[in-house]
């Protein structure tokens, strides 16, 4: 069975939680609020599968690029949209045009960031755009597998790790799978994303606040209406509204306030 001894030896990818048969496997935040895998003992079998597609238990082999090239997507609302020349968007409307299946990471209600798929040009939309944290991949990788023994096309984006680790669930080759990673320097702590929030509307309020789990919703004093409520409408972590050359961080709030946290590209 799968032993974290050491968490430099584990990238939480997730694949040994979706090959469990016997669903034994679960992923659990550390105390920097990061995501490594636990076995329920009581319900392992030592089958093996979890150690079998662990992709720092078994090395790739390596390959040099075969061509490199240098694009951007033709609208430019889509590149202002994007994190710089809009490719994924491209790569993804060509898959959908196919009757394919495009998977990406995208905000949850909560404003972390889980693994989805969408099978519409409307879906792309919440995909756009880096998301500097541990995304929780869920299941996505049992739904990957499934369009591509259906024969469908299926475009998967995600970091390295977790490119590798679908490469290493599904066992095989597709032809019909386009896999899309990306340069990683390694993922942000969620809890700390999550502090972030909490501190940075709480300074924008000059109140105590608190992030609510189910619903990003911050309660403001007001000395005229008692409380009121304020809710997160968009995050965007590369914004382009102060220049493409100084991208910023920009968080929206309901009803149509912005806040910018800029920094050097």
């Amino acid at each position: 069975m799968i032993k974290v001894k050491d968490k430099s030896a584990c990238c939480g990818c997730a694949a040994c939680v979706q090959i469990c048969s016997k669903q034994c496997i679960s992923l659990d935040e550390d105390k920097e609020g990061f995501l490594y895998p636990t076995v329920n003992r009581n319900l392992c079998i030592e089958c093996g599968k979890c150690e079998a597609v662990c992709i720092e238990l078994h090395s790739f082999e390596v390959h040099e690029p075969l061509k490199f090239f240098a694009a951007q997507h033709f609208d430019e609302s889509v590149r202002a949209a994007s994190s710089s020349g809009g490719i994924f968007t491209l790569l993804a409307e060509t898959v959908i045009n196919d009757g394919g299946v495009v998977f990406g990471a995208r905000f949850d209600s909560d404003w972390s960031v889980v693994h989805d798929f969408t099978e519409t040009h409307e879906g792309l939309q919440a995909f756009r755009g880096s998301k500097y944290l541990q995304s929780r991949i869920g299941n996505t990788y049992r739904q990957a597998g499934k369009f591509l023994k259906a024969g469908r096309k299926v475009l998967f984006s995600g970091t390295p790790c977790q490119i590798a680790g679908l490469k290493r669930y599904l066992h095989k080759n597709y032809e019909n799978l386009l896999a899309v990673d990306f340069v990683c320097h390694g993922v942000p702590s969620p809890l700390v994303w999550k502090k972030y929030l909490e501190e940075t509307i709480a300074c924008q309020c000059e109140k105590k606040s608190v992030l609510l789990h189910s619903n990003p919703l911050i309660s403001e004093r007001d000395s005229m209406a008692g409380i009121r409520k304020r809710k997160i409408d968009a995050i965007s972590f590369r914004n382009k509204n102060l220049g493409w050359k100084k991208y910023s961080f920009a968080l929206d709030y309901i009803p149509g306030e912005r806040i910018y946290a800029s920094f050097s590209s």
